[in-house]
């Protein structure tokens, strides 16, 4: 009899799973207790964004009888709820109720953002990054950069929007395919007139000549000239831990499937290689023309976020029994759509709009934030998430700065006077 081979992965993937279905099997929802969840800090994010701006009435921000005032809802859509969750459900859009139906408990909507602007290119930088300064870095490249592992691709970028402002060594864009032709010298084989190529033998001896100057270099400077030399050092070792792994994290291979780019973003941050990811919401938000294309695409979405949380419910995380204790999914746009149809069937810019946060450390099963019967954002008290007349308009500043306190970040060395959104925060 042959000996089976079972790794620790295999082996919490089976325990799990058991888990679940013991947990299933009287109509419940399986839900891994809080002893299982990653700390603060050892929490990883997802991130993912949709260019254009979403409307928000499609799914987060439903507005329906004395709610409805001057906002142009889809035809034959209804009121869905989960507890103290809401959202707009109707037949075209049943993996937006399917996934809140499963997953509400810990999910949080968060409505009536002050973008700051009706811009894309502004509504973008301010809404990950709180400021219109091009020198501060995005929420997901902050979160990367503040902690204590050492992660070879702190925050990968698969596509969508990203501000590395000071902070550029965190980010790696692309996640596959280049990224390991350009750390180990074969893309210049592929350019139009090829160069000729090392021989492995000879490639580590340059590596370790490289290497051994770089560490002379640093031990001989002082203040900025020894961090700068230091900092590439830690590099070339990331570069070559990322060598060393490619198969394992199937770094080699390229796709455009969101699900597929998704499972391989969490497959990074459960083998200790990164700790945030940017992904694109596929589809054409800009509905100025025609806000049709609104519903089947953010159903899409939410179709395959209700995927994705399942793979993650049984797959080990890198500090937790698994994915779903430890990574926070964050689903967001630039800016919203007015609350009525122009002349053409479509809704155009408006500065107001509205997020969907998951996962370990959010104040889940609920909606936070409001806006009025115009889809304008009002003062809401940013503890309890709810409206009040003494409370203050939510900016996105806010938003990221609750976002930074849930992954174990001090909001306040980035965003001085900024009140996070407490609310958020589990």
């Amino acid at each position: 009899m042959s000996k089976r081979n079972t790794t620790r992965r295999t082996f919490l993937k089976g325990s799990i799973a058991a888990s679940a279905m013991g947990a299933t099997a009287g109509g419940l929802l399986w839900r891994p207790g809080r002893a299982y969840a990653a700390s603060p800090r050892e929490r990883k994010f997802l991130f993912f964004f949709a260019g254009g701006g979403w409307d928000t009435t499609t799914v987060h921000d439903p507005k329906f009888g004395d709610d409805a005032g001057g906002v142009d809802m889809d035809m034959d859509t209804m009121l869905g709820s989960n507890g103290a969750l809401r959202w707009t459900a109707g037949d075209d859009r049943p993996a937006v109720s399917r996934y809140f139906d499963r997953w509400g408990w810990r999910s949080s909507i968060v409505n009536g953002i002050d973008t700051h602007s009706i811009g894309h290119g502004a509504g973008t930088r301010f809404m990950l990054t709180g400021s219109s300064a091009s020198s501060l870095s995005d929420w997901p490249t902050l979160l990367a950069s503040q902690t204590e592992s050492a992660f070879s691709m702190p925050h990968v970028v698969f596509g969508g929007p990203s501000f590395a402002g000071t902070r550029g060594s965190t980010l790696v864009r692309g996640g596959g395919g280049r990224l390991i032709d350009l750390i180990d010298g074969s893309i210049a084989g592929q350019a139009d007139i090829p160069t000729p190529q090392l021989a492995r033998p000879a490639d580590y001896m340059v590596d370790a000549f490289v290497k051994g100057r770089m560490d002379r270099f640093a031990l001989s400077k002082e203040g900025l000239g020894r961090r700068r030399g230091e900092e590439l050092l830690a590099s070339l070792g990331r570069a070559e831990e990322l060598e060393a792994r490619e198969f394992e994290a199937g770094l080699g291979a390229q796709t455009r499937d969101t699900f597929d780019q998704a499972v391989r973003a969490t497959e990074l941050m459960r083998l200790g290689l990164s700790r945030c990811a940017m992904l694109r919401i596929p589809g054409g938000y800009d509905t100025h023309g025609n806000n049709a294309p609104q519903a089947p695409q953010q159903d899409a979405f939410y179709d395959m976020l209700d995927r994705l949380m399942d793979h993650m419910s049984i797959t080990p995380g890198h500090t937790s029994p698994s994915l779903l204790d430890e990574v926070v999914v964050v689903a967001m746009s630039e800016l919203g759509r007015t609350p009525r149809l122009n002349g053409g069937g479509g809704k155009d810019h408006w500065p107001f709009g509205s997020m969907m946060v998951a996962g370990p450390g959010v104040n889940g099963g609920r909606t936070i934030g409001a806006t009025d019967q115009g889809l304008v954002g009002v003062p809401i008290d940013h503890a309890s998430g709810l409206p009040s007349s003494s409370g203050d308009l939510l900016g996105c500043e806010s938003v990221g700065a609750a976002l930074l306190r849930i992954g174990g970040v001090d909001a306040d060395a980035f965003l001085q006077g900024v009140q996070p959104l407490g609310a958020l925060i589990a």
